[in-house]
């Protein structure tokens, strides 16, 4: 991919800013002994250092007050903010300093030198976490988020008759592919009502931002949280992750009109899917390290084509948050899970036998037979690589 298809438009919280040059620094953090009548110096790394982005930017046009006081004020905020840099992507930074400067000669211009330093949490945990706990606490901010940041931007009150009409069919479709997803809550009562009930309303609930997205949520995280009447269990939580992988990708049949009421609407949509996707990681109970990396690496991946896209900070911060809250989970679980090997029979055994020479106990037969899809388990051929657990 060349550098044009990468670079970005530049963009601090939520004020933009043209870049003619960016500068960036890092390194190591040294602290140099020199000792008396030593000729080579005693150097200790101490770590790697923050790195600074410092970047010129300018905003140009006859109406720059207004930008110009949004990136003042974004640059003066309390704690730290995404920059998306055009560089380098999108980086959780706070401010060191800025300056500007305007001239008579460089009117409709203002010019400004910016310092930022990267940040973040620490990586070392100062106590003991509930990994579950933490995961599913992170979840239910993540879903505040995507309906605050929807009621920030959706409104179908005073858009021409075509938009309203493409946002309420959006909302339509979505409601209906709840309905065949969401395939494992299908029978209990209490989501049929519900969906039924939002069905009926949907133009309705299209022209209260509030109301649509409190009732996608409730149904898309049906049967995702451990409280509920119908709860997430080791038992359907890998059927439910795969239900939401079905919707991270909803994009309805029409044409939609980029940042108009219908495409904010599917992003929410798509945001709050991946959202209860990676919470159920945290719940399903996996029979070996691979299956959970597998599972990991497809929720992180498609999270990570959506932050890409997302300009709301918050929501940005908190799926970021609970990204990070799942994999501490994913790290804690792994370490006591089994791992995949392959192991090839001199002569051809039961797979009961197999089980016993292995693990000492004839539990894991089935286990060996489902795993290899043996067809005659009294009699697995030698010679042929099988694939089975191993502890760690």
């Amino acid at each position: 991919m060349s550098w044009i298809n990468s670079f970005r438009q530049a963009r601090f919280r939520n004020a933009s800013f043209f870049v003619p040059s960016a500068e960036n620094s890092g390194g190591r953090r040294l602290a140099v002994n020199e000792f008396p009548k030593e000729e080579k110096p005693d150097v200790e790394d101490m770590g790697r250092k923050a790195r600074r982005y410092n970047i010129e930017a300018y905003i140009l046009g006859d109406e720059y007050f207004g930008p110009r006081d949004a990136l003042i004020d974004a640059l003066e905020k309390e704690g730290p903010g995404i920059l998306v840099h055009p560089y380098r992507g999108n980086i959780t930074v706070s401010v060191d300093s800025y300056s500007y400067r305007e001239t008579v000669t460089e009117g409709r211009m203002v010019r400004f030198n910016i310092a930022f330093v990267e940040s973040g949490e620490r990586d070392f945990p100062t106590s003991v976490v509930d990994t579950v706990k933490d995961v599913m606490l992170k979840k239910q901010t993540a879903l505040d988020a995507c309906k605050t940041a929807l009621s920030r931007v959706y409104s179908i009150a005073q858009v021409p008759y075509s938009i309203s009409q493409n946002a309420i069919s959006t909302i339509d479709k979505g409601l209906d592919l709840i309905g065949e997803s969401k395939r494992i809550v299908s029978s209990v009562s209490d989501f049929s009502r519900d969906l039924e009930n939002a069905q009926g309303r949907v133009i309705q609930l299209a022209y209260d931002v509030v109301d649509l997205g409190q009732e996608t949520v409730d149904l898309l995280s049906f049967g995702t949280l451990t409280s509920d009447d119908f709860p997430a269990t080791a038992e359907n939580s890998k059927d439910q992750f795969f239900e939401m992988k079905d919707m991270w990708d909803y994009v309805p049949e029409e044409q939609i009109i980029l940042d108009s009421p219908a495409d904010q609407y599917a992003d929410f949509f798509q945001n709050v899917s991946i959202v209860n996707g990676l919470s159920m990681l945290a719940i399903i109970e996996y029979s070996n390290l691979e299956e959970a990396v597998e599972l990991r690496d497809i929720a992180f991946k498609k999270l990570e084509e959506i932050l890409i896209s997302i300009s709301d900070d918050d929501l940005y911060i908190s799926l970021y948050a609970l990204r990070t809250a799942v994999a501490r989970d994913s790290d804690v679980r792994g370490r006591r899970l089994p791992r995949l090997a392959s192991f090839t029979p001199n002569v051809s055994l039961p797979a009961i036998v197999h089980s016993y020479s292995l693990y000492g106990t004839i539990d894991e037969e089935d286990d060996i037979i489902e795993r290899n899809a043996v067809r005659h388990p009294g009699m697995v051929p030698g010679g042929i690589p099988l694939e089975v657990k191993i502890s760690v």
